[in-house]
């Protein structure tokens, strides 16, 4: 494996992060299971449901790509590699950004990025739900989270938890 080839993977990514890390989801999967064949889809969808239960899941899950490649130095690469990058533009756009405060061209590119964002995370959820939703189970399983989500404030990390330890009696 070339650690060189996983670290550029994972720049990028950091890089192409606008909207948070439910953005690149897409991206990420087209590259570690579709180009590099690193990882199945389904361990994709198993790895981000396990890195939904700290905080951070998209980076978490390129510590996990990353040792799955290449053990426990193909982690530390990874990690490097997705919040490096994205820590130095984040600095120096901050800058930026600082200095045009009260721009008009600030405000206008800040609503038009919204819809962008939007359909990133959007994309994000279906390039999941590929690999997620194969039986009925599943897919009510999906359904109950959606709506409870939506109507009530319980915590991600505990809805992961009970529907893996659902899933492990349901799914067998």
């Amino acid at each position: 494996m070339n650690l060189g080839r996983l670290a550029l993977v994972f720049t990028i990514l950091s890089l192409l992060g606008f909207g948070g890390g439910n953005a690149i989801i897409p991206q990420m999967h087209l590259d570690v299971v579709d180009s590099y064949h690193w990882i199945t889809s389904a361990e994709f969808t198993r790895f981000f449901g396990l890195a939904k239960l700290a905080p951070g899941p998209t980076t978490t899950m390129a510590a996990l790509v990353g040792f799955a490649v290449a053990g426990i130095v193909g982690s530390i690469v990874a990690t490097i590699a997705v919040f490096v990058p994205a820590g130095v533009l984040c600095y120096a756009v901050g800058h930026v950004w600082e200095r045009l405060r009260g721009n008009p061209w600030r405000e206008r590119f800040a609503q038009a990025i919204k819809p962008v964002v939007l359909g990133l995370i959007w994309a994000g959820v279906v390039t999941l739900a590929r690999g997620a939703l194969d039986g009925w189970v599943t897919i009510a399983f999906a359904l109950v989270a959606t709506g409870l989500m939506l109507r009530t404030s319980l915590n991600q990390a505990l809805m992961v938890l009970v529907a893996g330890a659902i899933g492990a009696f349901a799914l067998r």
